[in-house]
Order: structure tokens, then sequence, then C-alpha cells
């Protein structure tokens, strides 16, 4: 029996689209190419969701790289999560969850700017507990992040549905014992959730 509900973020709660912000920040087409490659694209990128890098040496680092377009990567990189915006209807999803009397979750691969954010954002009221992986030093698909949340939270797998839009880390959380649906849009997730009895 499913008591808990545990949610990605990205792309599935939140958008997370970087190239309109980019361009409308940079100061020409070439430095916006630039950053989306070399920032967006970077390796430090997975490093920040890791928590094995700050946000200053990442600029730093992207700015050696590209050294003509050094302001630009500054002024992006400033306000990046701006660009983070919820999806329609899926805090309506959380809210008739919540109703429903399920425990709601969040476990993220997302950089320790989370904090900076999520507070500004509803959405993030409905749930019970949160594990934003650079804070913990570990990131999806990795066991140990999963064994985590539950030990934390005192969850039992078995009870446990989680939502994610890449199968690998439904992969993850399988191989501790947790139930795992992709995401494929807010539409279907209803579909799903009702077919479950959840909604």
């Amino acid at each position: 029996m499913i008591k808990n509900i545990i949610f990605d973020m990205g792309q599935v709660l939140m958008s997370f689209k970087p190239e309109k912000y980019v361009y409308s920040t940079a100061k020409s087409p070439e430095s916006a190419e630039a950053i989306l490659r070399e920032l967006f694209g970077g390796p430090e990128w997975p490093m920040l969701d890791a928590g094995t890098i700050t946000d200053e040496e990442t600029v730093k680092r992207v700015q050696a790289r590209i050294p003509a377009y050094a302001d630009d990567v500054a002024a992006v990189m400033e306000n990046w999560h701006l660009l983070m915006k919820p999806l329609p209807g899926m805090e309506d999803i959380l809210s008739k969850l919540k109703e429903n009397g399920y425990s709601l979750y969040l476990l993220s691969n997302a950089s320790i700017r989370f904090y900076r954010f999520y507070k500004c954002i509803s959405m993030f009221g409905y749930f019970d507990g949160i594990v934003i992986s650079a804070k913990e030093k570990l990131v999806k698909p990795d066991k140990r992040i999963y064994r985590l949340i539950l030990s934390r939270y005192g969850l039992k797998a078995d009870e446990c549905l989680f939502i994610d839009d890449l199968q690998d880390n439904i992969d993850g959380a399988g191989s501790v014992g947790i139930n795992g649906h992709r995401f494929k849009g807010h539409d279907e997730l209803v579909s799903f959730l009702k077919c479950e009895k959840l909604l």
C-alpha cells in the first residue's frame, strides 16, 4: 500500500529550459551559445548537483574557458535559478495528494542554489521532507541517496512511489525496493494516479 509519494523536481515539478533565459541575459548570440555549451553543458554543472564545486569556482572555471564572455558568464550564473518555473498543473496534483492523506517528499539532483529560491515557490510547502543531492554529496541514481531518504524520514520502501522523468533514476529507486513511475507529462501522471486510486 502506497503511503508516501516522492517527486523529482526538474522537468517533473519545475521546468528547466535555459536557452531563452541565456539568450535574453547574454549580450550577444555568440556569448549565449558559448555559455549554454560551457556552463550548462560543461563538466561543472553535474559537479554543482554533486556538491563538489561552488558557484564561485564554477564561474571562474567557465570564464577561463571563454574569457571573451566573462561578464556574461557571471551575470547568467547569478540569477539562473529564475528560469525554474512550476510546470502547469503540478501544484494542483500535490494539493490533491495531500488532501488524500499521502505524505510527500522531494528527492532531486540539484545544486545548493535550491535553498535560495524554494521558499518563494508555494508548491514546496506541500512537502514533508526534502533531500537535495548537493547538500548530501550524493546523486541519483546512487542507491545511497534513496536509502538516505528512507532512513531520514522513517519510510518503508514498499510504501513509497517515486516519480522521476529519467528511467535510470527510477531503476535506482527500484534497486532499493521503491516503486517507481516515469513521468511523461501532467495528463499521463493524473491518469496513472487515478488508475492506482491515489487521486
